[in-house]
């Protein structure tokens, strides 16, 4: 546990202003692991604050503060407790709480109202990190007010404009959202995937001609054909068609009122269908497609759901799930059963590592990958 820093300022000068700073610096070292520090005496104005600790980095978009304040002297609590940043203001609450902790230890009556959080952030915002001071007062109502605490904090720039959903989720942004702010379909992606590339070269045997099956943008046409194969995209988004062709990359319109791929039987070696399977209607009509115009191997990636178990524990869920198109969600399990009703051999293994671990440490995949041969 930190230690909370308190203020005994019921005069001009704290009562510990005739010890020396030897006994001081003992004292608190006594003191360390209590979140109160100093002599409890409810006739004079105390304080703690909980979060943040002295040089905590926050982010200028939101800087919360938590503590307590209780002045023995006085009937009632602070009307307004507020928060500053290099004496500007950035937070304010004027709702006080009761803390049973800190009543105990003040020997104040329980429902006392003393605990306080705010919530804020400060303009203009900050362009890169840099030590700050943060000051909290407390002001009551006959026009007094007192310095609760000026600790050091380490002040980082949040940089929402630059994150995905920065604009969106915006601390100023009063616009009340729906489903279809939040869960969308991103931009097409021109660059491939470093993982799923090396995937996909080491898979699909040496020259072998490939339809790749939902291209979006054609990320995987330009490398597999420089390295040797024969590539051509198949896409449906009207958007997509025209990126392939500014970038005058090989490809069929796919009607999507058609059952059938723009394909002759058995024409390519084959497929790659990457993030693809998870979108569509109607997946064993897909399929069934697929294995219609190939006469060898088909390459799938689709999102791992077997992570939601192992994540629950940190209360995250993979980025992908806010992709608002996704109809249909694998397991290991139900993908093979899936590709297996149309191709002879299945097999599936997990790659791309999520930045976070297990509680016990063990690295999870993001994605499924599967090879699938007739």
């Amino acid at each position: 546990m930190h230690r909370a820093r308190l203020s005994d300022i019921s005069g001009r000068t704290s009562e510990f202003h005739n010890f020396s700073p030897r006994l001081l610096k003992y004292c608190a070292g006594i003191f360390e692991d209590e979140r109160v520090t100093s002599p409890i005496d409810p006739s004079r104005l105390q304080s703690g604050i909980d979060s943040p600790v002295p040089g905590q980095s926050i982010y200028d978009e939101a800087i919360f503060v938590a503590g307590w304040v209780h002045d023995g002297n006085r009937p009632s609590a602070p009307v307004c407790v507020r928060g500053y940043l290099d004496n500007r203001l950035c937070a304010e609450t004027g709702i006080l709480f009761p803390r049973s902790d800190v009543a105990e230890k003040l020997g104040a009556v329980r429902d006392a109202r003393v605990g306080f959080r705010l919530l804020g952030r400060i303009a203009p915002l900050v362009i890169e990190p840099r030590d700050a001071v943060l000051r909290v007062v407390a002001s009551w109502s006959d026009g007094s007010s007192s310095t609760l605490v000026e600790q050091p904090i380490r002040l980082v720039p949040a940089s929402l404009r630059e994150r995905p959903y920065g604009d969106v989720v915006s601390p100023e942004n009063t616009v009340l959202l729906h489903r279809e702010n939040i869960y969308g379909s991103g931009p097409p992606i021109e660059e491939p995937g470093v993982e799923v590339l090396n995937l996909l070269r080491e898979y699909l045997p040496e020259g072998a001609s490939v339809v790749d099956v939902g291209c979006g943008a054609g990320a995987y046409g330009p490398p597999l054909m420089a390295a040797g194969h024969d590539w051509l995209g198949l896409e449906s988004n009207a958007h997509c068609c025209g990126i392939l062709e500014r970038r005058q990359l090989p490809f069929r319109r796919v009607d999507l009122e058609s059952c059938a791929l723009p394909c002759a039987d058995a024409e390519w070696d084959c497929a790659i269908c990457i993030e693809v399977l998870e979108h569509v209607n109607d997946p064993e009509s897909f399929l069934r497609e697929i294995a219609r115009i190939t006469r060898g191997r088909a390459l799938f990636s689709v999102p791992n759901m077997e992570l939601l178990p192992y994540l629950y524990d940190w209360r995250v869920v993979p980025w992908h799930l806010l992709e608002g198109d996704h109809k249909n969600f694998f397991t290991r399990a139900s993908l093979r059963e899936l590709l297996g009703r149309f191709f002879n051999r299945v097999e599936i293994f997990s790659y791309g590592e999520h930045p976070l671990k297990t509680r016990d440490g063990v690295p999870l995949h993001v994605h499924l990958f599967a090879i699938a041969d007739k």
